[in-house]
């Protein structure tokens, strides 16, 4: 059937024997085959190639899909990697006398009779192709030029992007995916029928082969890959998140600070840490707590398949609150505090393991030991829930919901590397419970691993059980980098370090860079000190002014989150991707793009760092924010004069070995930036209370999209929210903006400093954030640059 439909294809041999019996029999293979294919309106080409085996190319939204199949086909593999509701768009059929395959606006993949695959960008143009297709579980790509990057990363190999070798897996501190986008313009994710354990057998490898290199993919089992023609690193990831799934904007508390630690001892000691903070000025949204909130014990020296009586998993430790109903609400009216507490994947009760046991709910699998590579076959065996079956998800989110009634707000979700996919069915159960409870309010978790597609169920991860050492302070920006690549756009990590006791000045320079991560959190285990300022009292003012940049930052973040879900627009981004253009950040991981704001951090205990700016004029952000102290004082019309290496005129060159300050965490903008700030607030609750200020930086026209909506719903989905265009006109010095819709907490003032090429710093006056306004600043003649060599 298959030869013959593929006779068919040739028209001019149809058009010769039009009154034939061929002609006829073709007719009816590719009326009746192509019904088959294409089913609800999806094109599906199946092409046979040498050694029996054949090929079926269709689409996904804009991506390619790629299949091997039986003779009679099959449907595509199930997995939670891809979204559901992927936007669709047409998938045309590309038929020439040498190649079929199909088309989106991405581009084409087309499979020739020798089993050659080739990947064209929209124009036409060859992208890549592979070799015959002559095993079934290989698959081998040409590679023509630069690396392959987005697999993922541990912590100590976060200083490199590039990732040649990936064998899949989920652990603590370590992640990897089975995806790449590779510089010769395309990326790819594919998907296997089963995880092995925590590990997913869809490995790749870029090998050499004399003077040239493959991509070779090796599989387990049935294999579908998705390709995404894309000229750019930009551009590929953006095509990989609207396959796997945008993330959702996070609830409004979420962008401050949350302070966690594994030993709250009673409530006393909840309510006096939460004073503490209060009174010392600490801003702070969020707390997190250990085993300790829900059970007297943790449940690490339990024989396999066996529990305690009095182990409870769902409900409250009485010591930490014997009014949980009354004590969650009064923290969240009182302190304006959300409390989280940890989850484990796994059962301790003695009756409910019974219980579960009988009806087949526990994975075969233990929790692998140990960080990244994990150490087999672990603990906690033969009581870790499946939550791949929809009763144990139905059950679990049933469980849980009235932890939910009684006021929890989010999940910590440790100790999910059971299966590849863990994770994600895990927040699923859980977000179900919250559509449950609460219908309208934003789901959020905290999680020690991610799988592709699971951060667009709202949840968020972090680095794992990292040590409190510089060493592992040097790795976390790359880790988060490579994270942000392979799948997981909202990166946190244990700030200060979970293992072992920290300093001074490493929390400092943790929680500096902490600062322009999506979420900012603390964590640290029982035996140290918590990472609390009021405890360090010699760091406890640095501390403090780090807090409240991150709380001035928060309108800027929350319209980059926001942003990132509508557009596809990654909030945190490697340098490799803003300038590409520019060899010398090719391969930086101790620098990122947060938005429009280069993060230049200390890493280093002697306080230097190397730092590299591509060419032209910056300007340091982070002084130019903490002179609008100063010139606050200043009367209208006033002008601070020129501030020392405020702008820097860089040269594109690497600068190693330079000496920072401990106070201060380098961050730069380029000119025609603009960041909209809040004034020091001590929770999120209060953003909106006092004017909006928004910095600008001279030199060009620019523009930013503010949003703004209720924080806490998702209402924004369906349209509820404010977005303003601020834009800056550098010939007439003047901020004007536009704005749309209504944000039940949003600004009602504004007021901009402007911050000249010359290094001066004005500001205007306090005016009505109306519909439509502009503020303007008298021009500048002065010039003032700094120029590295």
């Amino acid at each position: 059937v298959f030869q013959s439909l593929t006779q068919c294809r040739s028209m001019e041999m149809v058009a010769h024997r039009a009154r034939s019996r061929l002609a006829v029999l073709c007719f009816l293979l590719t009326t009746a085959y192509g019904q088959f294919l294409r089913g609800a309106g999806d094109t599906k080409v199946v092409v046979p190639i040498p050694h029996g085996r054949h090929v079926a190319l269709s689409c996904k939204g804009a991506a390619l899909r790629l299949q091997l199949v039986p003779a009679h086909g099959r449907p595509a593999l199930d997995t939670p990697m891809i979204d559901p509701s992927v936007p669709q768009e047409t998938c045309h059929e590309v038929d020439t006398s040498a190649e079929r395959g199909v088309s989106t606006s991405a581009g084409s993949m087309t499979v020739n009779p020798a089993g050659e695959l080739q990947i064209r960008a929209k124009g036409g143009l060859l992208v890549t192709s592979s070799l015959p297709i002559t095993g079934d579980h290989d698959l081998v790509f040409k590679h023509h030029k630069g690396r392959l990057l987005g697999g993922g990363a541990n912590s100590p190999s976060g200083m490199n992007l590039s990732t040649p070798k990936i064998n899949p897996q989920v652990g603590n501190t370590g992640v990897y995916s089975p995806y790449y986008y590779s510089e010769d313009g395309y990326s790819m994710l594919c998907v296997v029928e089963h995880s092995d354990v925590n590990r997913y057998p869809a490995n790749y490898e870029l090998k050499d082969y004399g003077d040239t290199k493959n991509v070779h993919w090796s599989f387990t089992g049935l294999w579908d890959c998705y390709v995404m023609p894309a000229a750019t690193l930009k551009a590929g990831t953006e095509a990989y998140y609207t396959l796997t799934g945008r993330p959702p904007v996070p609830p409004r508390y979420a962008f401050g600070f949350i302070a966690s630690r594994w030993g709250w001892t009673d409530r006393v000691y909840i309510e006096d840490t939460l004073q503490r903070f209060r009174d010392g000025k600490y801003p702070l949204d969020g707390i997190i707590i250990d085993f300790e909130w829900f059970t007297n014990e943790t449940d690490y020296g339990y024989p396999p398949g066996e529990g305690k009586p009095y182990y409870h998993d769902f409900g409250f430790n009485s010591v930490l609150f014997p009014e949980p109903d009354y004590q969650l609400a009064d923290y969240r009216l009182r302190y304006n505090v959300h409390v989280s507490g940890i989850r484990k994947p796994r059962i301790g009760n003695t009756k409910l393991i019974k219980e579960l046991d009988e009806k087949g709910w526990f994975l075969p699998n233990c929790e692998p030991s140990g960080r990244s590579p994990p150490e087999y076959p672990g603990y906690a065996c033969g009581r870790n829930l499946n939550y791949a079956l929809p009763e144990v998800r139905n059950w679990y989110s049933d469980s849980i919901k009235p932890l939910l009634d009684a006021g929890m707000s989010f999940w910590w979700n440790d100790e999910g590397e059971t299966d590849f996919f863990t994770f994600h069915w895990w927040n699923l159960a859980e977000k179900m419970a919250q559509e449950k409870t609460l219908p309208e309010h934003r789901f959020l978790s905290l999680n020690r691993a991610f799988s592709p597609g699971m951060s667009r169920l709202g949840a968020t991860v972090w680095t794992g059980d990292v040590t409190a050492d510089w060493s592992w302070l040097l790795h976390t920006p790359g880790t988060m980098l490579n994270w942000v690549l392979a799948g997981a756009p909202i990166v946190s990590c244990d700030t200060g370090g979970f293992v072992g006791q920290t300093t001074a000045d490493l929390l400092i320079r943790w929680l500096q860079v902490a600062c322009f991560m999506p979420v900012m959190r603390v964590h640290s285990e029982k035996q140290v000190t918590p990472h609390f300022p009021f405890l360090w009292p010699k760091a406890s003012d640095t501390i403090r002014e780090i807090l409240e940049l991150r709380y001035r930052l928060l309108p800027f973040h929350y319209s980059l989150a926001h942003s990132q879900r509508a557009t596809g627009n990654l909030w945190i981004r490697p340098l490799a991707m803003d300038y590409p253009e520019t060899p010398e950040v090719r391969d930086v991981t101790t620098q990122w793009m947060d938005g429009s704001i280069l993060v230049a951090p200390v890493l280093k205990k002697n306080s230097t760092h190397d730092i590299v700016l591509p060419p032209g004029l910056w300007y340091r952000f982070d002084r130019a924010i903490k002179l609008s102290q100063q010139a606050k004082g200043l009367a209208l019309g006033k002008v601070l004069e020129e501030q020392e290496m405020l702008t820097i005129q860089s040269t594109g060159k690497v600068l190693k070995n330079l000496f920072v300050p401990l106070k201060e965490v380098p961050c730069y903008v380029r000119p025609g930036t603009i960041i909209p700030t809040s004034p020091v607030v001590q929770h999120s609750g209060d953003i909106g209370r006092f004017p909006l200020e928004v910095f600008i930086f001279g030199g060009q026209d620019g523009t930013f999209a503010l949003v703004e909506d209720d924080g806490w719903s998702t209402r924004y989905m369906q349209g509820e929210f404010a977005a303003t265009s601020l834009e800056w006109s550098d010939g007439h010095k003047t901020l004007s903006w536009q704005k749309s819709g209504f944000a039940a907490q949003g600004f009602i003032q504004i007021m901009a400093y402007f911050i000249s090429v010359e290094g001066t710093v004005q500001k205007s006056a306090i005016k009505d954030f109306s519909e439509a306004g502009s503020i303007s600043f008298p021009a500048q003649a002065r010039w003032t640059e700094e120029v590295y060599q």
